[in-house]
């Protein structure tokens, strides 16, 4: 059967589901730093945990270890016993979320962790996927972008009203044609309009 995928991307355009919007990539809060005397205070620390839904004790181990200084929590506010820019903070928050917060799969923020023996896993409630966390995630500039006529593996999240799968990738919704919810598959994009995609599966 064959499929006018530029009729699908001008009926996708339309129709972004609710799921998608409500999972949204997850940005960082810009940290609000202020120093005083040899200390750098994150104002707002505790917006940001809660912001990542996580423990604020497990970030402030893994900025103490990345850094390799000491720091304690104060009311909301973040005290590290040294002076720092706010451009390193930030590097150290992406590269936390990379690896402490976004799916692998999908890239959704909405997730948990869970030990499982003596091993952590990421587990995703978007999508499904458990992984073993890893020590630490190389963070590319683009990794998060699709490009047309690449292909990429895929889960199928839900179906859509003409019958067609959706997959969600970072901030981009992928209508798949003949596909069923829960399948994995590779896909190549064959168009692109904002955030939504056309795939097509591939072997």
């Amino acid at each position: 059967m064959e499929f006018d995928y530029n009729k699908l991307l001008k009926d996708a355009s339309g129709v972004l589901s609710s799921k998608n919007r409500t999972e949204e990539r997850l940005k960082v809060p810009e940290p609000e730093i202020i120093y005083e005397g040899k200390s750098t205070i994150i104002r707002n620390f505790i917006d940001i945990t809660e912001m990542l839904n996580r423990n604020p004790e497990d970030l402030v181990k893994y900025l103490t270890k990345e850094f390799g200084i000491g720091a304690n929590v104060a009311g909301r506010r973040l005290i590290i016993n040294r002076k720092l820019r706010e451009e390193e903070i930030r590097e150290k928050l992406n590269a936390y979320m990379a690896t402490y917060v976004l799916c692998y799969e999908c890239s959704s923020p909405d997730t948990t962790i869970q030990k499982v023996g003596r091993t952590y896993l990421l587990v995703c409630k978007a999508c499904g996927a458990e992984h073993p966390i890893k020590a630490s995630r190389e963070i590319k500039e683009n990794e998060d972008q699709l490009t047309e006529g690449k292909t990429y593996n895929v889960i199928i999240n839900e179906i859509g009203k003409s019958g067609e799968g959706h997959a969600f990738y970072s901030d981009f919704t992928i209508y798949v044609p003949g596909t069923k919810k829960g399948e994995h598959v590779k896909v190549m994009i064959k168009k692109i309009r904002k955030n939504i995609a056309i795939g097509e599966v591939v072997k």
